[in-house]
């Protein structure tokens, strides 16, 4: 074997070693359909947390926590962690290919995705008891019992639970650069655990918020047409159809995937490997980037004054 046959074969090993195997189209179809949500995304977020933080009104209302909260989410995925999904889908291969670096990708794109269906769950709940229960936040007990101990609770158990999974469990990672988040890692090898990591922080929260939402719909509407009192029950009316359109997101982009993972870790291991591959390991990311569309055609209070109109 002469020099260039020797430097050929290793530039196949390497090439074979970085580049992902899915068809460069593909890639970058995601690529472009995330890098144009992305700006108006950031600028929309922007936006409503600078009402947030300029209007005191707004932010005081417990109801808006929860959606700040996600908002907040976003944007802090949008402008961190989404750039490097962006890079890989660029180049094919993840950079800097290092474990290090897969590490701390993991643990962050699963913190930041699984908090955001987290706090989604709660503020679903929550729902509920701001409208049939709002007695219970009348004292600063109840609001800490109710509403703030949740939220704490909603938004840092996950970023601790992935980090003892991801960066303390001690176990072997083999890393592969080609694929997303470098393909999988090691603790979804222990069988008990990946088990419990999908069903209690994906399948279940997943389903559970578009029913949560549908019933909470169910309640308002025969409530409604039980008291017959339409101004008292505007706000409960206009909180359900914020919570509906909003579940509607985890509802298209987050479930697929947890009834997808589903089959795949307990029935069929190689269930729709390319769409599972290509495509649905992608959708949180349109949860997070379309959130901020939602939200500010949900939350009408953030519209300029000669805008608002009584839609809700």
């Amino acid at each position: 074997m002469n020099s260039s046959q020797c430097f050929n074969k290793m530039n196949e090993t390497y090439t074979d070693i970085l580049i992902s195997s899915e068809p460069i189209l593909y890639r970058y179809m995601k690529l472009c359909l995330f890098a144009i949500l992305e700006v108006p995304s950031v600028l929309i977020s922007i936006y409503i947390l600078y009402i947030t933080f300029s209007y005191r009104k707004f932010r005081s209302r417990l109801r808006n926590h929860s959606i700040i909260g996600l908002i907040l989410l976003s944007l802090i995925e949008t402008t961190t962690e989404l750039p490097i999904a962006l890079q890989y889908l660029h180049l094919g291969y993840v950079k800097p290919n290092n474990s290090s670096f897969c590490l701390f990708w993991i643990w962050y794109n699963f913190s930041l995705q699984t908090t955001n269906l987290s706090l989604m769950t709660w503020t679903s709940i929550e729902r509920h008891i701001f409208i049939f229960h709002s007695k219970w936040f009348q004292t600063s007990y109840g609001k800490w019992i109710y509403h703030y101990i949740p939220l704490i609770i909603s938004t840092i158990y996950i970023p601790i639970f992935y980090f003892i999974c991801v960066i303390l469990y001690q176990c072997d990672n083999n890393f592969d650069y080609s694929l997303f988040l470098c393909g999988s890692i090691c603790y979804n090898n222990v069988t008990w655990l990946s088990s419990f990591d999908w069903m209690t922080n994906m399948l279940i929260p997943s389903l559970l918020i578009p029913i949560i939402n549908i019933s909470l719909l169910v309640r308002v509407t025969v409530q409604i047409k039980k008291v017959k009192r339409i101004l008292k029950w505007r706000t409960a009316r206009k909180m359900t159809i914020q919570s509906l359109i909003i579940s509607t997101l985890y509802l298209l982009f987050w479930t697929p995937l947890a009834l997808v993972s589903l089959i795949r870790i307990y029935f069929i291991p190689t269930f729709i490997d390319d769409i599972t591959f290509y495509y649905l390991n992608y959708t949180p990311y349109l949860v997070q980037l379309l959130m901020p569309f939602v939200c500010i055609i949900c939350l009408t209070e953030v519209w300029p004054k000669k805008n608002r109109i009584n839609v809700m």
